[in-house]
């Protein structure tokens, strides 16, 4: 896949595109972006997929944490096999114009053949909209209204509440993949160790990064290019009166040190609330039963026999 970030460089002219933020890049995105390929390929173009940064809603001052990084998101769409992308800045000049004008813009710039758009998508400033403005000057295809199976419509604002509000399998089916984090093996409390836990903790997560609801789940850790089950527990460790965010993971049936590394983290299933125990004896219990569910969980998905 080709990155572009100036809109100067030296852009396939007359390529078909399709413009979006793609946070998440859910099974709605994907039907959109393969409608793409499979439409340029059918006309004899290249397709160009224009994505904006920042976010408009952080541009304009929302509290708004995203689904991907920039990174994430270009990986999902080299999976999917785009091979034209655009990173378009989004800057003031942009945001004040109309779909028209942003048409046009681009038609200039580029020369384009054609904008393909989702269902009731529209692009350019609501507020600078005039009815009145020429006809465009490219063929706008609007593909027909995507409704996922058992959701039925959804957005990157509907997944990211599922993720805030804990549930995780509900987004993934939603995502077409297991949600993620990404960070680095840092120093922790290093009191797993002495509860028979060894846990660790990531760290350098970046921060426009949506984090789930606190609480322990079922996740993977990938380190050093292979996949570990583990249980995960997100929170302020209350047993332990912590007042600071946490995230460490246990890998079950495994013994190594990967301090340092970066790791990927996948996120399966919320098995339970993040609850304070008067006790150690209580909290040990409570982590073998999360242990045995969670390798359950895992067996089931064919990870590993017990």
């Amino acid at each position: 896949m080709k990155i572009y970030t100036n809109i100067n460089e030296n852009i396939p002219k007359d390529c078909i595109v399709t413009i979006g933020i793609f946070d998440g890049v859910h099974e709605g995105h994907k039907f959109l972006l393969n409608s793409l390929i499979k439409i340029a390929e059918e006309n004899s173009k290249e397709h160009l997929v224009i994505t904006l940064w920042p976010h408009p809603g952080i541009f304009f001052g929302r509290d708004l944490k995203l689904l991907n990084t920039p990174e994430e998101k270009f990986e999902i769409f080299i999976n999917l096999g785009i091979k034209n992308l655009l990173i378009l800045e989004f800057n003031q000049e942009l945001a004040k114009f109309s779909e028209a004008e942003f048409v046009k813009f681009l038609k200039d710039k580029l020369s384009i053949s054609g904008i393909l758009r989702g269902y009731n998508n529209s692009f350019g400033s609501k507020s600078n909209a005039n009815p009145k403005e020429e006809e465009y000057a490219v063929e706008i295809i609007t593909l027909d209204e995507y409704r996922h199976e058992k959701y039925g419509k959804i957005s990157s604002t509907v997944i990211r509440n599922s993720i805030l509000n804990g549930n995780i399998s509900e987004a993934n089916q939603m995502l077409g993949y297991n949600y993620r984090i990404s960070g680095r093996i840092v120093d922790g409390y290093k009191i797993g160790r002495t509860l028979g836990f060894a846990t660790a903790n990531i760290g350098d997560i970046p921060e426009m990064k949506l984090l789930p609801k606190t609480g322990v789940y079922a996740v993977t850790v990938d380190v050093d290019k292979t996949i570990h089950p583990a249980m995960l527990n997100l929170g302020f460790r209350p047993s332990f009166n912590g007042d600071k965010l946490s995230i460490e993971f246990h890998i079950l049936n495994f013994e190594g040190n990967i301090y340092g590394k970066e790791v990927t983290v996948n996120f399966f299933e919320r098995i339970r609330d993040e609850k304070r125990f008067e006790n150690i004896d209580d909290l040990i219990k409570q982590l073998n039963k999360d242990k045995i569910e969670i390798s359950k969980y895992f067996e089931k998905q064919g990870f590993f026999k017990s």
